[in-house]
């Protein structure tokens, strides 16, 4: 087959890790983002970028572009459903430069990544699938199919951002274990909430999590499902949830018209993926990729962004050394993979003691909620793990919250 063309990289997917990768490289290399999606559909959810994203974000030249997209909170208040307040969780402690979150809608911050991609001259080619990535001396040949087209490009390197079930991570055999969580999430978006002023909700009880987050010119709802209850719930009828919802939290009630049918609801099942190696010669992955997690954290996101604003480095000594062998890769996995596998172990925690049905789990998740909010240097350690600014718990913390 003929090459199509020439890149000096590849990145197979266009989602935000993808593009701000590509969005920091294309000011010195050729870079091709090939993407199997048609175009960005507006989505039904929302983001909240945290203190590591907003970092990654500033260091890849990129914070001051996309903070006008989202809405700053500095408080997440929790309540026990039908009970009273539980925690203040107050972000504005953190020693940190971005101590808040930056609540957005995902495609608005997709079509600015991509406008400045493209401002960089990077190129992206939609409606694309990856097919194969085929090792060459002095190259990497990818194989993929667009429309009813098969091409062939070549490039120095791939890099795999194609989320969970990703293709080049099969494509290059890399060891992998994939497990679906236990708890899944509707996803949806109302009107705007006047409450809802630099802080947001949680709300839980026994198996149950409802949270309501602020955006621009709306109000990002996630509502956690215990596994198996999705068709429970939809045979109740869409007003009978819309009702819940409300009782829930009272001031939603008349904010929901947005919501007129399941199709508004995005409904996720989410999978914990870990990868013995996240390089290969030539080759790379970054995100849900290589280590897709419980969405407790909020972390997905912001852990892709560190990602990238750590690649980015790696990929630049490759092409000075001419050695894009994975030795020479391996410097950006042993740089992420610490804080990424404690995020993971702390969401699957987080996890088993918020969203669950178990009761003594649900009573120990309360007691460490409670007392978390009550000691100001405890919280600060939570929310500095919870916000992607360490890579582990001492022994002292990790007494101290459950003691």
């Amino acid at each position: 087959m003929t090459i199509t063309g020439s890149y000096d990289i590849v990145i197979v997917g266009g989602g935000v890790g993808g593009l701000a990768l590509g969005y920091a490289l294309a000011n010195k290399y050729s870079v091709l983002i090939i993407e199997a999606r048609p175009r960005i559909v507006p989505s039904k959810r929302g983001l909240s970028l945290q203190a590591n994203g907003l970092e990654a974000l500033q260091r890849l030249d990129l914070l001051e572009r996309v903070a006008p997209l989202g809405v700053k909170t500095s408080h997440v208040a929790w309540y026990e459903i039908g009970g009273n307040l539980l925690a203040d969780l107050d972000y504005s402690i953190l020693d940190h430069p971005y101590s808040y979150l930056l609540t957005l809608v995902p495609s608005e911050l997709e079509r600015v990544l991509r406008d400045q991609f493209s401002r960089r001259g990077g190129e992206i080619q939609e409606s694309t699938s990856f097919r194969e990535a085929v090792l060459h001396y002095d190259n990497v040949r990818l194989r993929v199919q667009r429309n009813t087209s098969s091409l062939e490009y070549s490039a120095s390197i791939i890099v795999g951002a194609d989320g969970e079930n990703s293709r080049v991570r099969n494509g290059l055999n890399l060891p992998t274990k994939i497990r679906e969580c236990p708890d899944h999430f509707l996803f949806m978006l109302a009107r705007p909430l006047d409450m809802l002023q630099g802080q947001a909700r949680q709300y839980f009880a026994r198996g149950k999590m409802v949270g309501f987050f602020p955006v621009l010119g709306g109000t990002y709802i996630f509502y956690y499902l215990p596994a198996g209850r999705i068709d429970d719930l939809r045979a109740r009828g869409l007003d009978a949830f819309k009702t819940e919802l409300a009782n829930i939290m009272p001031e939603i009630s008349g904010k929901l018209d947005r919501v007129t049918s399941w199709d508004d609801i995005v409904y996720v099942a989410p999978k914990r993926v870990s990868v013995g190696h996240w390089v290969a010669d030539r080759a790379a992955l970054l995100g849900d990729a290589v280590h897709a997690l419980d969405p407790s954290w909020a972390q997905g996101a912001n852990m892709t962004l560190q990602d990238s604003s750590v690649l980015v480095d790696t990929i630049e000594k490759c092409f000075q050394s001419g050695d894009f062998s994975a030795n020479r890769l391996k410097a950006y996995e042993n740089a992420r993979r610490k804080q990424t596998t404690f995020i993971q172990r702390q969401s699957d925690r987080t996890a088993r003691l918020t969203t669950t049905e178990n009761r003594f789990n649900y009573w120990l998740g309360k007691q460490i909620i409670r007392r978390t909010a009550r000691n100001k240097t405890l919280m600060q350690a939570a929310l500095k793990a919870s916000a992607g600014l360490t890579d582990h718990f001492s022994l002292r913390e990790q007494l101290r919250f459950i003691i």
